[in-house]
């Protein structure tokens, strides 16, 4: 069976950023500090935050002391930014505009599909990672987290 899932890049992006909104504003951090962090693999990881740093998500420095750091404060961070930042725009279905337009014209499951989509955007681009970081213990805590977080970017 085939099932509806988060990309790993998706997933490890968000809890990149994740790990990165629990530092001190301004804290740069090294991708290995990182994975060992989260449990990811580090080459993996690499090339994720190499895709959140070209999305605007993430600032990069070099040198000694180098490593990566949030672009923008966490409270203005989305998890719609870092979604699309690896993935791309959110499409659940290929009509109207999308990578495989209905002929002649919308299909009869469109309007669903739309609506699903449109939801999940809203979702995603609702939950920064000040919520995320604040209420990071458990999955009741986590429940807060959806409930408090800005409305109306």
């Amino acid at each position: 069976m085939t099932v509806m899932r988060l990309s790993t890049q998706a997933d490890y992006a968000v809890r990149a950023v994740y790990e990165l909104s629990l530092r001190e504003p301004g804290a740069v951090v090294q991708t290995r500090d990182i994975a060992a962090a989260q449990g990811l693999p580090e080459g993996y990881l690499a090339k994720v935050i190499q895709s959140l740093v070209r999305g605007g998500v993430l600032h990069s420095s070099r040198g000694a002391g180098g490593g990566v750091s949030l672009a923008r404060p966490r409270a203005e961070v989305s998890v719609r930014d870092v979604f699309e930042a690896v993935d791309g725009p959110l499409e659940l279905h290929r009509c109207d505009g999308h990578s495989q337009p209905c002929e002649p014209g919308p299909c009869g499951t469109h309007s669903f599909w739309q609506r699903i989509e449109d939801v999940l955007t809203a979702e995603l681009e609702r939950m920064d990672f000040e919520a995320l970081a604040t209420c990071r213990h458990g999955a009741k805590t986590g429940d807060a987290a959806v409930a408090t977080t800005t409305a109306g970017r």
